[in-house]
């Protein structure tokens, strides 16, 4: 039907399916870095201060406190920002704000308790770097798997097509100075590092910028993202994730839809038939806003052939692309959506853009061997990601299959049995071995992996070092066997007790995967 097929959510015939520049709140040429001025951008008069009081820059890390800096002292699940507020002051803290009272105040320092911490960083985060959001085109992807891929092929789309844009998610980051592995290890980072971003991209002139949005920041807890108004809200798929934080699904999906609450006039949701709560994101849209299915707006179909790799077929044109699994054209599908929409052009005319694609770190990296394995490495950490990737192994599989996974420690444990059942219903033999236990034991972590897998014909070990078992799973691979590393992906640490420590999922499995290929000559 075209890219024109859209539902529009109010009456306003003349309406434009996708909010311009025009529509933007005006944006200051210079800093509001006054303390006043940044206590007034959050709703606090102050009469009392000076007016001349400049602020160097907002903190809720005391260690990064300078001169003239405002801390926000967090909660946190391991300590609490308030025991930090001394250090803060002696590096030159002269406003605090805390979710308790102060009981030794200095003279020199402004005090403010606050329930809400958080969402007050966010917004003055914003102010101290004069709104950037406000003269971009912010384009926001959510859901529970295929946020980084989508971010990541809209942005190759875009940039394909000259756009000038940028990228914030999981993997990569572009402020306008190139494309490069994201520093943060959150995917959407606290709302000092994700305002100085966008302030960057500002600088640079980019007229797009593509984030990835989390569950957390987009609560009303963290509210990182307050502020902006996004000209689309691209939602892939949404299963069970992250229930230690939201504590029911119902809250889970409730922040995620707090994507579409914030569209601007005239901005687009896009969704998949594939996310359940398709109704009542729509519940949330804005006036003048519009949606979009994929699958009703874009109808395609999708085969894999022999080699594993998929093509797309639409509108009786057929495209190869070098994604390996369906769900990723999916992904890819709902990002040319997103891309005829913010270009104005039609899907049929963006279509051979598909064959362009390249991988995406540690998303299905595939692994040649001199050894006939099929060696795949991938960040999958949810019960619907190993149904899609272990769906897909067991369908083109020519010997067994052999995966090694364990699941993040401190986090939500009720995915753990399902992604255990499912792993013991495709595949031959599984190694379970440390993702990022944190202070959690992995024997505790193995044990709900394995509280679903019932009488389960898979070999099942449990290896906590992760080198080691990978190197196991070398050990006993035979040719033809599908090896599948799950749950780091493009990770670049392992979270334990005693801290972190550096990793690399592909360097270790290629340097242990050369060791195997000499003992093999």
């Amino acid at each position: 039907m075209g890219t024109r097929d859209y539902q529009q959510h109010t009456k306003k015939p003349n309406a434009k399916p996708l909010a311009v520049a025009s529509s933007k709140l005006p944006c200051y040429d210079i800093f509001m870095n006054t303390l006043s001025g940044l206590l007034n951008a959050i709703g606090i008069e102050e009469a009392q201060l000076a007016q001349t009081q400049l602020i160097n820059k907002i903190c809720y890390n005391s260690e990064e406190c300078v001169e003239a800096s405002v801390f926000f002292a967090f909660p946190g699940l391991h300590t609490q920002g308030d025991l930090y507020i001394d250090d803060a002051i002696d590096k030159g803290a002269v406003c605090i704000f805390s979710t308790r009272p102060v009981a030794n105040k200095q003279k020199h320092v402004l005090y403010f308790v606050t329930k809400t911490p958080r969402p007050l960083f966010s917004r003055m985060c914003a102010a101290f770097y004069n709104w950037p959001s406000r003269s971009l085109e912010v384009i926001g992807v959510t859901g529970t798997d295929g946020k980084s891929t989508t971010c990541d092929y809209l942005y190759q789309m875009l940039q394909e097509k000259g756009c000038k844009v940028g990228l914030l998610g999981t993997v990569s980051m572009d402020d306008g100075e190139g494309k490069r592995p994201s520093p943060y290890r959150q995917s959407t980072p606290e709302a000092d590092q994700l305002q100085a971003f966008l302030s960057r991209c500002k600088r640079h002139n980019l007229t797009h910028v593509i984030l990835e949005c989390t569950s957390h920041a987009l609560s009303k807890e963290y509210d990182r993202l307050a502020t902006i108004e996004f000209a689309l809200a691209l939602v892939t798929t949404i299963s069970s994730e992250h229930l230690e934080f939201h504590k029911s699904q119902e809250a889970y999906v409730a922040a995620k839809c707090n994507l579409v609450r914030a569209l601007q006039p005239g901005g687009a949701f896009l969704t998949t038939r594939q996310n359940p709560y398709r109704a009542m994101f729509l519940s949330e849209l804005p006036p003048f806003s519009y949606s979009h299915l994929l699958e009703k707006t874009l109808p395609f179909t999708t085969t894999t052939s022999e080699e594993g790799t998929v093509s797309v077929q639409y509108n009786q044109t057929t495209v190869r692309t070098p994604l390996a699994l369906p769900c990723l054209a999916s992904n890819a599908m709902l990002a040319l959506l997103a891309c005829s929409l913010v270009l104005h052009e039609q899907a049929e005319d963006l279509f051979p853009l598909l064959a362009k694609l390249t991988p995406v770190a540690g998303r299905m990296i595939t692994v040649e061997n001199r050894l006939g394995l099929r060696i795949i490495i991938d960040f999958a950490h949810t019960a619907d990601a190993y149904e899609h990737i272990f769906s897909q192994m067991q369908a083109k599989k020519k010997g067994k299959i052999i995966a090694v996974f364990g699941a993040a420690g401190e986090r939500d444990t009720t995915k753990r049995s399902d992604m255990g059942r499912i792993a013991a219903r495709y595949a031959d033999r599984i190694i379970l071995t440390e993702e990022d236990p944190r202070n959690e034991p992995n024997n505790v972590i193995f044990g709900h992996i394995r509280s679903q897998m019932g009488t389960s014909v898979a070999i099942i070990e449990e290896i906590e070092d992760r080198t080691t078992a990978i190197q196991r799973a070398f050990e006993v691979a035979q040719e033809g066997d599908t090896l599948l590393f799950l749950g780091k992906g493009h990770e670049t640490s392992i979270e334990g007790k005693e801290g972190k420590r550096p990793w690399n999922e592909e360097e270790t499995v290629r340097s242990l995967l050369h060791q195997r290929e000499g003992e093999r000559l």
